[in-house]
């Protein structure tokens, strides 16, 4: 707000508005007050000023909260707070069912613990909630092809160069192709 829209005259010789601004925040005061009001006329008790009314009480809901939790997961991870991590995405999945990027990002944690069954589990749950992620898809097939899942892995290269394709990103669809034929020969 601007001073003529809180009733203070920027920064004068005002005593009145100035003496108000320090005792208790009448800042609202209209500008005629605030002009005409002398030191003489302030109250001589503190309880004979206004008494604030309380703040409004605005819990955050709980996607606030699973942002603010998916935040806090993503600087665990950066400090190798893997545990802590996964913890956190966790706690904003509860809180937020269809949170893509916390399974995403969880997916991505487990998989760095050496852990690719979950990681799998929450690629899986993208894939369903976003089937146009072509990263996602890519990523399971790598994690398929560690585990042995050859049909699997090949399936996700395919179905990620496909998409890759139609996004016009032609290295990663390079990559998955050439992914699927190192498998076929395998």
């Amino acid at each position: 707000m601007n001073d003529k829209a809180l009733g203070i005259k920027s920064l004068g010789i005002n005593i009145g508005a100035s003496a108000i601004a320090l005792l208790g925040g009448l800042a609202f005061m209209p500008s005629a007050h605030a002009v005409d009001y002398a030191p003489s006329r302030l109250p001589s008790r503190s309880s004979d000023l206004p008494q604030p009314s309380p703040a409004p009480s605005n819990p955050l809901t709980d996607a606030e909260r699973a942002d603010l939790l998916f935040k806090q997961a993503l600087e665990q991870a950066a400090k190798d707070d893997l545990e802590g991590a996964i913890d956190a995405f966790s706690q904003a999945i509860r809180l937020k069912p269809g949170y893509v990027m916390a399974y995403y990002n969880r997916g991505t944690t487990y998989a760095n613990m050496g852990n690719p069954r979950a990681a799998i589990a929450d690629y899986t749950q993208v894939i369903q909630l976003k089937p146009n992620n072509p990263r996602v898809r890519y990523n399971r097939g790598l994690l398929r092809r560690s585990l042995g899942d050859r049909k699997g892995a090949i399936e996700d290269f395919q179905q990620a160069a496909t998409l890759f394709r139609r996004q016009k990103m032609v290295k990663m669809q390079q990559q998955s192709l050439e992914q699927i034929k190192q498998l076929q020969q395998s």
